[in-house]
């Protein structure tokens, strides 16, 4: 193999160095300023990046503030709704059931002047009822009529008795 003959050595040792010397001026020259731009682009592509998430991120934490600061007032004002909704109902309720009970009071009323009227009229049905059966009965038992007056009294008298 030609590599391993010593006496070519020397010219392998210069063309080493020859290339090694322009491949280092290439790669300095050429590659590695490409590089350091391609580098500094990235960078800067990521803080701009990260600059705008930062800005989204704010935005979007803003928005979910207004979003919950909305949503309480909007809780607050339906919480006020139904409690005014309740009063509301509550107060109309309270107005009904007092209309109902006041309509029931007056019907009641009006029955029981009904039945105290009806109960009087029929007492004095019945007292005069029982005054005629006393007429009746003395005329015919007796042979002699009492006086009306005289039954009504008795009939009072034993009427008062049974109250």
């Amino acid at each position: 193999m030609p590599q391993f003959d010593p006496t070519s050595f020397t010219s392998q040792l210069f063309w080493l160095i020859v290339f090694f010397v322009l491949l280092y001026r290439y790669l300095t020259r050429m590659v590695i300023p490409r590089l350091g731009e391609v580098i500094e682009d990235r960078e800067r592509t990521v803080r701009e990046d990260i600059r705008r998430a930062d800005e989204f991120k704010a935005r979007t934490n803003a928005a979910i503030e207004a979003y919950e600061k909305a949503l309480a007032e909007a809780r607050g004002q339906a919480q006020a709704i139904l409690k005014e909704t309740q009063e509301t109902v509550a107060q109309a309720t309270e107005a009904r059931r007092r209309e109902v009970s006041e309509a029931l009071s007056r019907r009641i009323e009006e029955g029981e002047a009904r039945i105290a009227a009806a109960r009087s009229q029929a007492l004095e049905g019945a007292r005069e009822a029982a005054c005629d059966v006393v007429v009746a009965l003395s005329d015919k038992l007796m042979g002699d009529a009492v006086g009306s007056t005289k039954a009504q009294a008795s009939v009072d008298a034993v009427m008062r008795e049974a109250r």
